[in-house]
């Protein structure tokens, strides 16, 4: 980040709590950098949502933006905005967040061409390089993966693109709990994604019959399951959308 001049923390729009870092915008505001935070995966959250995440980040002081980068939604707002913030031309823009919150695929966009590796798996984006993308902008090109320790809550951790579900050796506590927290925030999900309706206590088996996911004499494979489950979140499929915490205190994000 020290060698930015604009730092675009790049969130989750289904969950932006969930996947913003506030230690990265206390070193940003110590370091003397501007902070954008861009809201990502629009296209997956009502727009009423969004404009009330919006509404909360600028409470806080921060400016925002949110975009859909995979189908250039809003991206347009995103350079304005960059261009509005920027305190010298050419101006330098560092691109940092989470694993699979999309930062490889505004790199590109910013770019203007696919350079940077973009793939649904934690770690994926990989060198650094400077690269001129407009006559005025500059983009590191740069992992800008923030801290990345489990947290112990299980369906944080996948929120946060910890659980590679090709890799994780167990995901079927991890897909139990994603489940829970998405059906608390949207009873639908299920019905939605897989044309079932059940409890989460049965999901994997309903969601394993209706995919077909079976083994020898036609048993669920539920570990195989509970791996589509996580691979869903990721593409986008399971759907819910947190929303902003109704009583927040303007200072939070400075202090």
């Amino acid at each position: 980040m020290e060698d930015g001049d604009i730092v675009l923390e790049v969130l989750d729009a289904r969950d932006p709590l969930a996947t913003r870092n506030e230690e990265v915008e206390k070193s940003v505001d110590r370091l003397g950098k501007r902070l954008l935070v861009v809201l990502n995966k629009a296209d997956l959250v009502e727009r009423g949502i969004l404009e009330a995440w919006r509404a909360y980040f600028v409470n806080l002081g921060r400016d925002v933006v949110y975009i859909s980068a995979k189908h250039r939604l809003g991206t347009r707002k995103l350079i304005t905005a960059i261009r509005s913030l920027a305190p010298r031309i050419p101006t330098t823009v560092v691109v940092v967040g989470y694993p699979n919150v999309g930062k490889s695929t505004i790199i590109n966009y910013l770019k203007g061409r696919h350079v940077a590796p973009t793939g649904p798996k934690p770690g994926w984006t990989k060198g650094e390089q400077l690269v001129r993308a407009k006559s005025w902008l500059l983009v590191l090109d740069t992992p800008g993966i923030v801290k990345t320790a489990y947290t112990g809550d299980l369906a944080l951790d996948v929120i946060r693109g910890l659980v590679d579900p090709g890799t994780v050796d167990d995901p079927v506590p991890y897909a139990y709990a994603l489940l829970k927290r998405v059906l608390a925030y949207n009873p639908d999900a299920l019905r939605e994604a897989y044309g079932i309706d059940c409890d989460v206590e049965h999901a994997l088996e309903e969601i394993g019959r209706a995919k077909r996911r079976l083994l020898k004499g036609g048993r669920i494979n539920i570990d195989e399951t509970a791996r589509v489950v996580l691979k869903d979140w990721i593409t986008g499929k399971l759907k819910y959308a947190a929303r902003p915490p109704e009583n927040h205190d303007a200072s939070e994000a400075r202090n």
